[in-house]
């Protein structure tokens, strides 16, 4: 499995933090793990990620969000691109565990219609 980390510059320390993470693959199938912060700065580790899946063939991405402390539109439109080439190839991509602020997101720019987000075991 894969994993991508972003460098966060602290003011006593740098660090690197995992951001995006391949948990399980098969033939067809992809499930991706995210934590900590999704933006501008490292959505491209996200939108890398799902195009080694895409481009493997996998149409069918399940996307966990449960540790997921903030995720910005940028991170948001890398999901929705990605879910687009999955449905064009008769696949989905789900996000789950989103918390309430990228669900908030995600419906208030109306993309709830676009993309799939699984909200069975959210409160």
């Amino acid at each position: 499995m894969t994993a991508t980390e972003s460098t966060y510059v602290f003011v006593d320390r740098i660090a690197r933090l995992a951001v995006v993470e391949t948990v399980a693959q098969d033939e067809w199938r992809a499930s991706i793990e995210l934590r900590g912060e999704l933006d501008i700065a490292n959505a491209h580790e996200l939108a890398d990620e799902l195009e080694v899946h895409l481009g493997a063939g996998r149409r069918v991405i399940r996307v966990d969000a449960t540790r997921v402390e903030f995720m910005d539109s940028t991170a948001v439109g890398v999901l929705v691109t990605a879910s687009g080439r999955c449905r064009d190839e008769h696949g989905s991509l789900i996000l789950t565990g989103a918390p309430a602020s990228v669900r908030r997101l995600v419906n208030v720019a109306g993309l709830d219609r676009i993309l799939l987000v699984d909200t069975a075991h959210l409160g």
